[in-house]
Formats: C-alpha cells, sequence, structure tokens
C-alpha cells in the first residue's frame, strides 16, 4: 500500500516564512559568536542586511525575545542575550557578522501590509469627518488582494495611532471627528510640537531649511493658485519634517497621534483650493525666520502660537464640510450607527 504521509512528502515544498530564515540565520550567528551578547539590533538595520521590510524582522525579534535570546533596550531596539547577559553596545553590524554574503543582498522587499497601508490609512481618514463608519474586514481584504490577518494587523496598527477602534460590539469603526476631537487635539499639538521642534530643528541640516523656506517663498508670492499638493507639502514640512529629528521617538509618536484632526484642513483644501490658507503659511514663514537666525526657542512659542490659531480656523472648516458632499470611500467602509 502507498504511503500517503510520503507522497505528500514528496511534492514541492512551501518556502518558510522570511521571519524564519532571518531567526535561524540570527541565531546561528549567536551561537558561533559573531553575533557577540550585548550587541544591539534594530529592526531597521536587520531589515536593511537581509532585504527585506522590517515586519519579517520584527516577527523574528518577537520570537527569539520569548525564547530568552533578546531582551529590550529601553523601547529603542533589542540586546543580544537574555535578562543576564552583557551590558548592551552598539557596533555596526554587517554582513559578515551574520554569515551573509553582501554581494548577494537586494533591494528591501515591502511586504503586502507595507503596500496597501498608505492606502488603507488615507481611506480611514478621509472619513473621519464625515461621520463613523464601521470597516469591514473582509471586504477591505478583498478589496486590496490580500488577507484578512493582513488587514487585522493593519487595523491594530491604526488603533495604536488612535486612528480606530472597536465598538460596543467588538467591530471596527473610525470616527467621527468632532469640533471638541478638533480642540483637544490641537490643545495637546500645542504643547508637544514646540517640544519636538526645540530638540530636532537644531539637528535638522540648513541644506533642509533653506530647502523649507525657497519652497515656502515660492508658494506665498502667489497664494491664489497655490494647489492642494503643494500646500499638503508645506504641511508635512512644518509639522513632520522639521520635527522628525528629535530623538525622542514616544514624542513623535504621540506627535502623530495628534495631526489625525489635520484631515480636516486637506479636505477642506481638496474642495475649496488652497488660497484660504495663505495666512497659515505667513506663520510658517516666520517660524522658519527664527530657525534660520539659530533662535529656536521664539520658533517654538511662534509655533505654539501658530497652532493655538489654527485650532479656531480648523473648528470653522470642521463646520463647513458638513455641508460637503460625502466622498466616494471604499465599499469595505460602511456607515454605523451605534
Amino acid at each position: 500500500m502507498e504511503n500517503h504521509s510520503q507522497s505528500h512528502e514528496e511534492g514541492p515544498a512551501r518556502p518558510a516564512p522570511h521571519y524564519v530564515e532571518i531567526k535561524t540565520v540570527l541565531e546561528a550567528a549567536i551561537a558561533c559568536g559573531k553575533l557577540p551578547e550585548g550587541t544591539i539590533l534594530t529592526e531597521g538595520a536587520v531589515a536593511k542586511l537581509f532585504g527585506t521590510s522590517r515586519t519579517p524582522v520584527r516577527t523574528a525579534f518577537s520570537h527569539m525575545l520569548d525564547d530568552n535570546q533578546l531582551r529590550r533596550f529601553d523601547g529603542r531596539g533589542f540586546v543580544v542575550g537574555g535578562q543576564t547577559g552583557p551590558e548592551p553596545q552598539r557596533r555596526r553590524l554587517t554582513s559578515a557578522m551574520l554569515g551573509l554574503d553582501p554581494e548577494e543582498r537586494k533591494e528591501p522587499k515591502p511586504d503586502s501590509a507595507e503596500l496597501i497601508a498608505h492606502s488603507f490609512q488615507t481611506s480611514l481618514t478621509n472619513a473621519l469627518p464625515f461621520g463613523m463608519y464601521r470597516i469591514n474586514e473582509q471586504a477591505a481584504a478583498d478589496h486590496f488582494g490580500v488577507s484578512r490577518n493582513i488587514v487585522r494587523d493593519l487595523l491594530g496598527r491604526f488603533r495604536d495611532r488612535g486612528l480606530v477602534r472597536k465598538d460596543l460590539r467588538s467591530h471596527w469603526v473610525v470616527g467621527p471627528l468632532t469640533a471638541r476631537d478638533v480642540s483637544h487635539f490641537f490643545a495637546i499639538r500645542a504643547k508637544l510640537e514646540p517640544l519636538a521642534l526645540l530638540e530636532s530643528a537644531p539637528l535638522t541640516p540648513s541644506s533642509e531649511i533653506e530647502r523649507m523656506r525657497a519652497a515656502l517663498d515660492t508658494a506665498l508670492k502667489n497664494p491664489a493658485a497655490m494647489g492642494t499638493a503643494t500646500y499638503e507639502a508645506l504641511e508635512q514640512d512644518m509639522h513632520v519634517r522639521l520635527l522628525e529629528n528629535s530623538p525622542n521617538p514616544h514624542l513623535l509618536r504621540m506627535v502623530g497621534q495628534t495631526q489625525l484632526a489635520l484631515v480636516v484642513n486637506s479636505i477642506f483644501a481638496a474642495n475649496i483650493g488652497a488660497s484660504p490658507f495663505g495666512i497659515a503659511l505667513r506663520e510658517h514663514e516666520m517660524i522658519l525666520e527664527f530657525i534660520i537666525r539659530g533662535s529656536h526657542g521664539a520658533a517654538a512659542q511662534s509655533l505654539e502660537e501658530h497652532i493655538r490659531l489654527s485650532a479656531e480656523r480648523t473648528r470653522q472648516r470642521l463646520i463647513a464640510i458638513s455641508v460637503f458632499p460625502h466622498p466616494d470611500l471604499p465599499r469595505y467602509l460602511q456607515r454605523h450607527t451605534p
């Protein structure tokens, strides 16, 4: 009689998940001493050497943490060795340390979650000012052509950022964004963003500041002709790129969570045009001028005042948006009544 289990074994073997390969290589490097105990590992550095995204690296780290092969390092990575290992040391991670051939390294390939993350997040954010929507996991998976687990994983990440939540029936929902929410978000932003600016501005290359100022000057020469894309790029310069060099990742994470309300201005600009934002951009100009002069404290104070003034303008725009036609949202977003 034919041995069915053997016949199955003779079929083509499915490749192991990428995280398994990463975990195996790291374990071998640790075992042979090429990757010494105490070495600090970060997702980005390991992903670069393997030519992959950070997701499988994160999974490999999680398994190795559970196996007591790694320990956490102050929220900024992991350290080789268990809880009783040597003191953490920063070493430049190389292909040789992991036994990899540097000639075979490829450019990182984004996984399915990263390929759809931006589009998925944008659709959810655009729904915020128009009411509460239920998110259908299976419909979203079908829309993007991925597994439901990938959609669920992304929704978990979005919940950590404060974008989505679960209702009393454990359904994923997004919105509504209310005038009270706008007030609360902007009140927090007015405190956190100036802190990030104080840390980040001195570390931002002068060439980058000059680029921001040149882009702003070009827009201010003819604000009536400024397009939505230009306005959003200038907003990114002021509220993301100018802050991103802060060495405090927890501060930057909280800043990002409070910037959800900025979608109101983006939707308003898409429907009305960007010309009403000329006053706000003049405030940007003052902040950049202080930074160019090296007056970072004055720049932080100006940014705080800019955010306070923007709060009322954004609340008024949210009221105006209520009469705009609802956007053409994907089918996985369904109007929801709690």
